[in-house]
């Protein structure tokens, strides 16, 4: 279709082409067009301007887009070479469909798509990330754009969410079926292969596991297919909220812009916003219950429970009580659902617990229920989703940015222990994000705590298990002595000298210079002490009795066939007595 042009009289003589280019200028001019004198008092009045129609629905003729020349016969619409970063769609123009749903849906009014299109190429350039684009365009003052009917310019501002994960983006469309509120980027041609930008807008049919989005090509006028996709092809979303904060329409008689009244929401958002408030509400006092009946001895229970918390924190992202909610329940049931949980189940809850510290990283109890239903997380299905989705750095961030809060210290330390543990890659991960550090200043700082040092005990032994670059570098960070004074400062609490006493045989089995430090800080006498004290704690005399196998080997024997104890090896988890 011919698009209507305000323009005054003797423009019907300039060029198309030139009218066109007009047409395309920056919010700036788009004010200008709708003050040209002479207009009439309702803008896209004028018959407009003649012009060359093709067949396909009134558009000018144009050259063949380097696009459509790379098509060949065998459909493929891009070389091969360039596979992995296409661009065949206009992320500009998906773009404008979010922001046209929204605005339908939040105030029934629709826009301009040439006119907001040219904006936002003009003010994103080459931003092809959906969080970029969003930013982009609220960097601009004052960003107006034109109604569909030419009439008034609207000022816009998009509200952002990031989405952090897949399940958090179902759980937004989830709350508006069938609108397209979201600007995602997905591999089409798997993960990471042929990332294109589309909005997702509703649940896949029969495939709970699968989203469906729309996308639009470059070509002015096309719709593409709808696109499936899962969480494997997920990269990143933002959920895209529009707010209008002025609407003005161009007044011919005084030549100036008139502001007019902003519209109201529509009662069909207001109706959805309620909802959900009641729905939070109702979740939070719900998991709040599932949590106080937790630990359960059935796996079937325990395994429905934690999905259902873990579905109600990616449906709930942005409540901070929700996620704590959520975590606290995984916190108690967890455990319980180590031989129920498939390999995706246990991704997709790790995912909820690292979004959570993620998208609340200033809320200490947020970090603080999340950390502690991560020390959990020591079977391999639970420590897999972590190396991967960055639950490590959450959980070392956390521990930097609230120092002082020694409960939180404490859950961090338990989470960073049963990531460790056995895991080779979590083991790396962590220290590679300085956590030596912190864990040591956490018990400096707080030397009374008893849970913050026993499991800050037990994650430096973790980290160290059978793995002697770690050995090095936590004996080097002065580990062996912040063990062995937790030793001398709680001997007379079982659990931190048991985990103590596990530390330091995991930093000294098969570890000379360590060995030889230990000897030099008493831990023998340590050790034959804790024995004598603690004759009856079978996890205690496991650990003391390595700690003496690798220090005095003759004693340690004559010790296990005093106590009837036969001695093992270390299996790499210091924490698994101390829980």
């Amino acid at each position: 279709m011919a698009q209507t042009l305000c323009v005054p009289c003797a423009a019907d003589r300039l060029p198309h082409v030139v009218l066109e280019k007009m047409r395309g200028l920056t919010s700036s001019k788009s004010e200008a067009g709708l003050r040209m004198p002479g207009a009439p008092e309702r803008l896209g009045t004028v018959a407009p301007v003649p012009a060359p129609v093709a067949e396909s629905g009134g558009y000018p003729p144009r050259r063949p887009s380097s696009m459509s020349k790379s098509r060949t016969n065998s459909g493929r619409l891009s070389s091969p070479q360039d596979i992995d970063h296409p661009w065949e769609t206009c992320p500009f123009r998906t773009l404008f469909l979010v922001i046209q749903d929204m605005m339908a849906l939040k105030y029934g009014l629709q826009l301009d798509e040439p006119d907001f299109v040219g904006k936002a190429k003009a003010r994103c350039g080459d931003h092809l990330e959906p969080g970029l684009l969003a930013a982009a365009l609220n960097a601009e003052p004052a960003l107006k754009v034109k109604d569909a009917g030419n009439e008034r310019l609207v000022q816009l501002r998009l509200r952002v969410t990031t989405m952090s994960s897949f399940w958090e983006l179902q759980g937004y469309l989830r709350r508006w079926p069938g609108t397209a509120c979201a600007l995602a980027a997905v591999g089409l041609a798997g993960p990471g292969r042929n990332v294109q930008l589309v909005a997702p807008f509703r649940e896949a049919y029969g495939a709970r596991e699968s989203l469906v989005a729309k996308a639009r090509p470059k070509i002015q006028g096309g719709v593409g297919p709808l696109q499936t996709f899962g969480q494997e092809s997920f990269s990143t979303a933002v959920v895209l909220e529009p707010v209008i904060e002025h609407v003005l329409r161009y007044q011919p008689q005084s030549n100036a812009m008139m502001e007019l009244q902003t519209p109201v929401e529509c009662p069909e958002f207001r109706r959805s916003a309620a909802a959900f408030n009641a729905e939070v509400s109702l979740a939070e006092r719900f998991c709040g219950a599932l949590a106080a009946l937790a630990p359960a001895s059935a796996d079937r229970s325990a395994t429905a429970s934690c999905l259902l918390a873990k579905e109600l924190m990616t449906r709930h992202p942005d409540v901070a009580d929700m996620q704590i909610a959520g975590c606290r329940v995984l916190g108690g049931w967890l455990r319980q659902c180590a031989d129920s949980f498939s390999v995706h189940q246990a991704c997709a809850t790790m995912e909820a617990l690292t979004a959570a510290m993620r998208r609340h990283s200033a809320h200490p109890a947020v970090q603080e229920a999340a950390a502690a239903a991560l020390s959990l997380g020591d079977w391999p299905e639970l420590q897999a989703a972590a190396s991967t989705n960055g639950a490590v750095e959450e959980v070392v961030a956390a521990m930097r940015r609230f120092p002082g809060d020694p409960e939180l210290q404490a859950s961090a330390c338990a989470a960073l222990a049963g990531l460790a543990s056995n895991h080779l890659l979590n083991q790396s991960s962590i220290m590679a994000c300085g956590s030596i550090e912190v864990i040591l200043t956490a018990m400096v700082n707080f030397p009374q705590h008893v849970r913050l040092q026993s499991m800050a005990c037990g994650a430096l032994g973790n980290l160290a298990a059978k793995n002697p670059n770690n050995q090095a570098a936590v004996a080097s960070a002065g580990g062996l002595q912040r063990v062995v004074a937790a030793l001398h400062a709680h001997h007379g609490r079982c659990m931190v000298a048991t985990a103590a006493l596990g530390a330091l045989w995991h930093l000294a089995k098969r570890h000379h210079v360590n060995r030889e430090a230990a000897g030099r800080l008493g831990v023998v006498e340590l050790a034959t002490a804790a024995l004598q004290r603690y004759p009856d704690d079978r996890g205690l005399k496991i650990a003391a009795s390595g700690v003496l196998q690798c220090l005095v080997p003759g004693l340690a024997e004559a010790l296990a066939g005093q106590v009837g104890l036969h001695l093992t090896s270390p299996s790499g988890s210091a924490m698994s007595s101390s829980r």
